[in-house]
């Protein structure tokens, strides 16, 4: 049975410069930053989604975001080993907007697995 999942934005920009000086994992699609959370919710992932302004207008990059995140909540909702003891910020790429749902989320799955 899929858990649920609820995300909760960084605030501030001392948390992105914390976490963008961190560990990272890439794709193709999109660059996982992940450092230590400092205080653990359950349910609760600390998470944002960025798109650049060179990825299109603000129409192109808000379908970006919302896919990434939709995937990302459809990923880890079928991990049954993720924790939430990071922090990430995930930064997408041109290639999120044209690429089918079904393997953004398989790649989610599979980046998500290497960070432990």
């Amino acid at each position: 049975m899929p858990r649920t999942v609820k995300f909760e934005s960084l605030k501030g920009n001392e948390q992105f410069k914390k976490i963008l000086s961190s560990k990272k994992v890439s794709s193709d699609l999109f660059t996982i930053y992940y450092t230590q959370a400092e205080i653990i919710k359950k349910n609760i992932i600390n998470m944002s989604f960025v798109s650049a302004k060179k990825l299109g207008n603000a129409v192109k990059r808000n379908k970006i975001r919302r896919r990434l995140k939709m995937a990302t909540h459809k990923a880890l909702t079928e991990i049954d080993s993720f924790n939430n003891k990071y922090k990430y910020a995930i930064f997408a790429k041109t290639k999120v907007y044209d690429i089918n749902f079904a393997s953004m989320v398989e790649e989610l799955k599979y980046k998500f697995n290497l960070i432990k």
